[in-house]
């Protein structure tokens, strides 16, 4: 029987490395623009969070959808799909990746790209990447809270980094860096 899970911190979703047992602390709850809970640190098992949820989505315009699971978890959790000319991009991630939104979104023509505005969207953003074979666009100010890389993280730097035509990621630091 293989012991070693994943697991996501139940506070800002992010997952862990699979272990035998969940980490000891979450570096991004324990940053002062997030918290540890009163209780303290806990974490999900990820296949127990996953039996537990679903994902829900949203029309917000056209073409920007956003979806989130349900019952809310974490941060109540929430991202964006949108829809471009030249590709499909998810803005920020959610802890839930489950098969029928993987197949929603390759029904609308999968992911070009992947761009994460801040750690508390980090949650499972490495298996979003790896499931679409999707660059992940984080910028580099904030590369201490990854705690599960990818090869398909991208860091870029500066105040602004073209991700797709007419679609531009630009750096707003304020919440985080």
């Amino acid at each position: 029987e293989d012991i070693m899970a994943s697991y996501l911190c139940t506070a800002c979703g992010t997952e862990f490395p699979p272990a035998e047992a969940p980490p000891e602390r979450c570096p991004i709850c324990q940053d002062e623009r997030q918290y540890v809970p009163a209780a303290g640190q806990s974490w999900v098992k990820l296949e127990a969070f996953a039996a537990a949820h679903s994902n829900a989505w949203r029309q917000y315009e056209p073409d920007v959808l956003a979806f989130g699971p349900v019952p809310a978890f974490a941060i109540n959790q929430r991202a964006f799909l949108l829809r471009t000319p030249h590709g499909n991009v998810l803005w920020d991630c959610v802890s839930l990746l489950d098969d029928a939104t993987i197949a929603l979104i390759r029904g609308l023509g999968g992911l070009a790209a992947i761009a994460i505005s801040h750690p508390h969207y980090y949650s499972r953003m490495a298996a979003w990447a790896d499931a679409f074979g999707a660059p992940l666009w984080l910028h580099e100010a904030d590369r201490g809270h990854i705690v599960l890389p990818t090869p398909r993280l991208r860091l870029w730097s500066g105040e602004r980094h073209a991700l797709l035509p007419g679609l531009s990621l630009v750096n707003v630091p304020g919440h985080f860096d």
